[in-house]
């Protein structure tokens, strides 16, 4: 009986879910994303994601009134990836500026596999696309969605003959040491919390995070290649690559300081530049 409910519950969202991409399919990707930033922007103060984020951006220091207009802000933002997903074939590819494009000679240059790493800032969806347009071919993984046929769905519109998704456990780990030893690509998000991983200084407070992506750069020998995309004002974006760091910088480091490293240099430094487009309604700094 249990499971007979589960499964009515998983089709009643799915068809809840189908139902906002057809109407969502009359609008243009502009459009989507203002609905998104207006419907998440105004029910998310009523939900938990409003305090965790609130509570998360204590350690930024912010005065009361900013964290109060950072917490709206994020909120909007975290509508307007939400809702730009679901109509991201409408992308217009020339509302995207490339930043630092000598980087990408460095990177294409290099002899051996790269680790892209980005993390959930702007519009993460669009860092990997970016990438997958240029022609790389990425291997990356994902967390399974709660409802299997939302989740079916999504992988089905993410795939492109050069982008291999993985769901996260010990077959994703096999794929990724796969996809090196043939001298393939990586592209992953590594900002998540992870309970299992080392604790690391985070804007000056302990966080557990990820440090897998390091194990395997130092294993492999990889490139690690820092890069990740901003929403302007005008909701145009900005992809950016960011200083690559080839094996030798790095050969002489544990997968701890090497994530710390990636932390301190980088992510602290996206983040502090626009603050209202992280993804703060993790429970990052959970213990």
């Amino acid at each position: 009986m249990k499971d007979i409910l589960k499964e009515i519950k998983q089709t009643l969202e799915f068809l809840g879910f189908i139902s906002l991409l057809k109407i969502l399919n009359f609008f243009t990707f502009n459009q989507t994303s203002k609905i998104g930033s207006f419907l998440i922007g105004f029910f998310g103060r009523y939900s938990r994601y409003e305090r965790v984020i609130s509570n998360n951006l204590n350690v930024l220091n912010y005065e009361k009134n900013f964290k109060r207009q950072i917490t709206i802000k994020n909120l909007q933002q975290m509508g307007r990836v939400f809702f730009e997903f679901l109509n991201l074939d409408k992308f217009n590819w020339n509302n995207l500026e490339v930043k630092n494009n000598f980087n990408l000679k460095v990177i294409k240059n290099y002899n051996g596999s790269r680790i892209f790493i980005s993390a959930h800032i702007g519009n993460w969806e669009l860092t990997r696309n970016y990438l997958l347009n240029e022609g790389f071919t990425l291997h990356s993984v994902y967390r399974q969605a709660n409802n299997l046929k939302i989740d079916n769905f999504i992988q089905r519109k993410r795939n492109k003959k050069n982008a291999f998704f993985y769901k996260k456990g010990s077959e994703s780990a096999k794929n990724m040491i796969k996809a090196l030893k043939n001298r393939e690509d990586l592209a992953l998000l590594v900002d998540q919390r992870d309970s299992s991983g080392p604790l690391i200084n985070f804007f000056g407070s302990k966080a557990y995070t990820t440090d897998g992506f390091a194990n395997l750069a130092l294993k492999y020998k990889t490139m690690i290649c820092p890069v990740y995309t901003i929403r302007n004002v005008d909701n145009s974006f900005q992809f950016i690559y960011d200083k690559p760091m080839p094996y030798e910088e790095f050969k002489n480091y544990n997968s701890q300081t090497l994530t710390q490293k990636i932390y301190s240099e980088y992510y602290e430094k996206w983040i502090s530049n626009h603050p209202e487009q992280w993804l703060w309604a993790h429970e990052r700094w959970r213990k």
